[in-house]
Order: C-alpha cells, then structure tokens, then sequence
C-alpha cells in the first residue's frame, strides 16, 4: 500500500522511471555508436605502420628503428605474435562485450569465441607483451607499466573464466570487462601519443605518464561508475521499499 504522504503515485513514478530509462538508453546506445566508430578508426591507425613490419623496416619504420638493436632472437618473436594476437584479440573482446552484455539471450557462439579469446590473451597475448615490456622506450618506469598491463590483462581474464565455470555471471561480466578495457588501452594510448606529437609535447615524462595513464585511468574510471551504479541502485530499491 502506498504511503499518504508519497508525492507521487505509484504510476506516475513508474512513467518517470520509464522515460528516464528511456533517455539513458538513447545516450548510451549514441556513445556505444561513437566509442565504436572512434575505436575502429583508432584501430586503423594502429595498423597503418604493419607495412614496415612485413619484412621488418628497421630504417624507417618508427617503433623498429628505436628497437633494432635488439629486434633478434625472443624479442622478434614476441614482437611478430603480439602484432597478430593483438588486433584478433581486439576484435574478440568486442564481439564478446557487446554479445554478454545482454542479460538474457545471449548469442550461442558467444561462449566459443570466448574460449578463443582465453586462448588468445593467456597463450600468446600476455607472454608476448611480458617479453616485449622489458624493452619498452621509455625506461624502466614504461617497462615496469607494460609488465603489470600484461599481468592484470592475464589476471582479468583467468578471473573471468573462473568465475565464468562457477556459474557466477555477474561477476564473469565484471572481470571480462575489466579485460576488454585492458585490451583496449593500447588504442588510448595511440590517441594520446598522438596528441603529444600534434601539440608538441611529446617527452620521455609523457610516455611514461602515458604508459601507466592509458589503462589505470580506464580502470579507475569503470570502478568508480560501477560504484556509483550500485549506490543509486540501492538507494532506488531502498526508497521503493519505504513507499510501499
């Protein structure tokens, strides 16, 4: 039974409900629409140098010119696999948020491109990334960044498996998100190097800052949303609970 003292009734605080539903459903079906047109084109970009990979252009491709005295034995190895895994990686991971995203229905296929994806980030992604980390540009401070990028990426998506077998999706959509952020750190911090070139300010201070910056932040960020998210929904299940 509703309360006398409510403001509104039960059905006018549903309308409004609805459409504020509503509404926050067109914002974030126009900011998926962007995120994925800015990470498509961002992920062109990063594809754009491939030309000096295939054969290695140790003259005048950027990143192997700064790394051929070194680009031999383990190290081009690495290289070579994380330039593939990356990108297929990439392109799973997105399959994946957006299919698991759904609560209900979710696509048949999305479980064997998720077994791939496993595959892809524990077997070739993070090993690759281990080795190439302690040869990053920038110094120890970059190697030390990429080193922990390439361990959470392996933790987030174990954890995600894990949590996948046990039955606990809520907490398998978490840990598999968290992932695809990591994942997609490569493509921020091909913006924002960008950036630095464009205005100037590209410095050995800024590729370190930027090696951490381009997946803590992220991270950080989804944490703090997520919070927020869990807050208002109690807040809103509590205040439904005190009305009825």
């Amino acid at each position: 039974m509703a309360s006398e003292h409510s403001l509104f009734k039960d059905s006018d605080r549903d309308a409004f409900a609805n459409l504020d539903r509503a509404r926050l459903n067109r914002l974030l079906r126009v900011a998926t629409a962007m995120t994925i047109v800015l990470g498509v084109s961002v992920l062109v970009q990063l594809l754009i140098p491939y030309r000096g990979y295939f054969p290695a252009d140790l003259q005048d491709s950027v990143f192997l010119s700064a790394h051929r005295g070194h680009f031999h034995g383990w190290y081009r190895f690495a290289f070579y696999v994380h330039i593939v895994a990356g990108p297929i990686a990439l392109v799973q991971g997105a399959a994946l948020f957006f299919s698991g995203s759904r609560r209900k229905r979710i696509p048949p296929w999305h479980r064997v491109i998720g077994r791939v994806q496993a595959a892809v980030v524990l077997f070739f992604l993070f090993p690759s990334g281990l080795v190439m980390a302690q040869y990053a540009m920038a110094g120890p401070t970059a190697e030390a960044a990429f080193t922990l990028l390439s361990l959470a990426t392996a933790v987030t998506m174990a954890m995600a498996i894990r949590s996948a077998m046990v039955g606990r999706m809520t907490q398998h959509r978490l840990w598999a998100t968290r992932c695809f952020l990591l994942l997609c750190s490569p493509l921020l911090l091909r913006v924002v190097v960008g950036f630095t070139i464009a205005t100037g300010t590209e410095t050995d201070f800024a590729h370190r800052l930027i090696a951490w910056t381009s997946w803590l932040v992220p991270w950080f960020l989804f944490e703090v949303g997520r919070k927020c998210h869990d807050a208002a929904h109690r807040e809103t299940k509590t205040s439904r609970l005190h009305t009825a």
